[in-house]
């Protein structure tokens, strides 16, 4: 059809030409968006194991550091323990640190008054539970207890450090020239070896992503994390022979 002299406007031929290019514009840039937002979420997945590995690595490493043995009833103080959960590596390590804590008991607990609920020693513990929403996980728990009491490797209460693990396994090596074993220790008890491990080695494995609502959970290509703890000398605190507040920590020597 040919356009009359002095009319104006696009024929047919030429609207859906225009369509047509503008829909294969907005394709490209869909797809381009596309493959941005894509590459972004594959950077942060990326970025986000090592955060959460620093996470969870810097609360272990900072009750290790002031680890303190001594002067317990029967040489007790620390425990390390093999567990399997549901086919997976769920050890567990109880022991004494000195750091401080500002937990606070209840009222009537008898233990110390308010002023006094401030102890330079203090009861923690990592143990696993099972993932109560997917059970190919489990989850990380931190004990603690600002009482430091006849058994200090039981009781207190409970956060949650991380709820994906999927390992978390702990060998415990006693002084070089008493090893007799390149592969560690699955257990550790204080009470029997009459002290603390030289080193423990950790290993945990862990996920980042949850699966979508209706998915197969798929596991996150993820790495096993190593570290060895070198476990250093612990802390001399004076206690008051009226069992009052103890004084504040000094370095000693073990």
């Amino acid at each position: 059809m040919k356009r009359r002299r002095g009319e104006s406007g696009f024929t047919l031929m030429e609207l859906t030409i225009a369509i047509g290019l503008l829909a294969t514009i907005m394709m490209l840039m869909y797809q381009t968006l596309g493959g941005t937002i894509d590459n972004r979420n594959i950077v942060q997945d990326a970025l986000r194991g090592p955060k959460v590995a620093n996470a969870i690595l810097a609360q272990i490493f900072k009750d290790f550091r002031y680890i303190y043995y001594g002067g317990f009833t029967g040489d007790t103080g620390f425990r390390g323990k093999a567990i399997r959960l549901a086919g997976m590596d769920a050890d567990r390590v109880s022991f004494i640190t000195a750091r401080r804590t500002r937990t606070i008991g209840s009222e009537d607990d008898g233990r110390r008054a308010t002023r006094e609920r401030e102890s330079p020693l203090t009861e923690v513990g990592y143990a696993c539970r099972p993932n109560p929403r997917h059970s190919q996980w489990l989850e990380l728990w931190r004990r603690e207890d600002y009482f430091v009491d006849s058994k200090p490797t039981e009781g207190g209460f409970y956060t949650l450090v991380y709820d994906k693990i999927r390992n978390f396994r702990m060998r415990f090596y006693p002084k070089p020239e008493e090893a007799v074993d390149r592969e560690g220790l699955e257990e550790w008890d204080s009470a029997q070896k009459k002290g603390i491990p030289y080193a423990i080695l950790l290993k945990i494995e862990f996920d980042v992503n949850e699966p979508e609502d209706g998915a197969e959970y798929e596991p996150d290509d993820i790495d096993p994390i190593h570290r060895i703890i070198l476990l250093r000398g612990g802390y001399n605190v004076p206690w008051g022979d009226d069992g009052a507040t103890p004084a504040t920590p000094t370095p000693g020597m073990r």
